[in-house]
């Protein structure tokens, strides 16, 4: 079983690279290492200099932590890189491993490798393989619009994990699409809201 893709170079290796590439950045650095990256590393894909494939999961397990900090990375993005081209190189996972998967057992795969937290997780679920029912729980615009439109309180530790998925019970089987709603409230809600 496979998922329709714009492009057949945006396989769920890419994906996680990109997203450990754009955790904790703004849009406009990310896209720039991610750039720089492809320049250094990736192969050009056509004529035009702009479009560039992403390098193999054996090319990325190779590289040395000097290259991949002279395109922007930092140590510890370096080592996470690495982390998911092992699991690929390996065979540990792969396209179709990843979409045979349970929710469950997707995220437990993913959560194991340095770097790739829950969230991450969840977006890849919700992105990539295209899951209907994810609930990311630990997103802020999520959390936040959950509490305005149920009118719960919100605050540092609440609503906690169990309160959401308890709140979000009535969106099932379709949770991702409550969460693109979510998210769009979010996006309306003013600080006195």
């Amino acid at each position: 079983m496979s998922l329709p893709r714009d492009d057949d170079s945006d396989s769920s290796f890419v994906s996680l690279c990109k997203s450990v590439i754009f955790q904790q950045l703004a849009g406009s650095a990310a896209r720039a290492i991610l750039l720089k990256f492809l320049k250094r590393f990736g192969t050009l894909k056509d004529q035009s200099l702009t479009h560039f494939v992403f390098p193999s999961p054996q090319a990325v397990v190779s590289m040395d932590h000097a290259e991949l900090k002279a395109v922007g990375l930092s140590q510890r993005k370096a080592e996470y890189l690495q982390a998911v081209a092992e699991r690929f190189n390996n065979g540990t996972l792969s396209d179709e491993l990843l979409v045979s998967m349970s929710d469950s057992q997707v995220s437990e795969a993913l959560v194991s490798i340095r770097g790739i937290g829950q969230r991450t997780a969840d977006m890849f679920m919700m992105f990539y393989l295209k899951r209907p029912n994810i609930l990311p729980t630990l997103d802020l615009a999520v959390r936040k619009a959950m509490c305005h439109h149920f009118k719960v309180p919100f605050g540092k530790r609440t609503p906690t994990h169990n309160q959401m998925v308890e709140m979000a019970n009535a969106w099932e089987p379709y949770r991702s699409v409550a969460t693109w709603y979510m998210w769009r409230l979010a996006g309306t809600i003013t600080q006195k809201d």
